[in-house]
């Protein structure tokens, strides 16, 4: 008897890549190196105080620093950023980024939302997903960003 075709796996879905992906969506590739660098600041500053309700200050410390220190591996001028108790620092980052090309930047600045969110999914089965998933969302392009700098 003839056994039937195997059935090829489906691809899991990456709900962090697709949360990114959403949040992105209308103004990636739009943006000047300083506008990008204030909308992720903002963006990390969000996932910062929302994990901080369930995780210790410690912990999330230690979390937010070693996806610094993976991210600064693959492009060096993430090293810029330091993590304190209040959050994420952008100031040395900030006095370099009109050095930076925008597409590397906007690449790396992604590449620490997305591990933020995959690593905090992972160390937490997932349950400060759906609340991290919406503070992302809330962080918006200002309209003097959309247009450019102009007022």
């Amino acid at each position: 008897m003839r056994q039937p075709p195997a059935l090829s796996p489906m691809p899991e879905r990456n709900i962090h890549q697709e949360a990114v992906t959403a949040w992105r969506a209308g103004w990636t590739g739009t943006l000047a190196q300083p506008a990008l660098l204030d909308l992720f600041e903002r963006a990390l500053d969000a996932l910062w105080h929302r994990a901080h309700m369930s995780l210790g200050e410690m912990t999330l410390m230690a979390i937010v620093d070693r996806v610094i220190h993976q991210g600064g591996e693959q492009y060096p001028h993430l090293a810029q950023l330091k993590v304190e108790t209040s959050g994420v620092h952008f100031g040395e980052l900030r006095h370099s980024v009109q050095e930076l090309d925008r597409v590397l930047l906007e690449e790396s600045l992604v590449f620490l939302v997305y591990e933020l969110l995959r690593v905090f999914g992972s160390l937490t089965g997932e349950i400060l997903t759906p609340g991290l998933h919406a503070e992302l969302h809330k962080v918006r392009v200002s309209s003097v960003a959309s247009q450019g700098g102009k007022p």
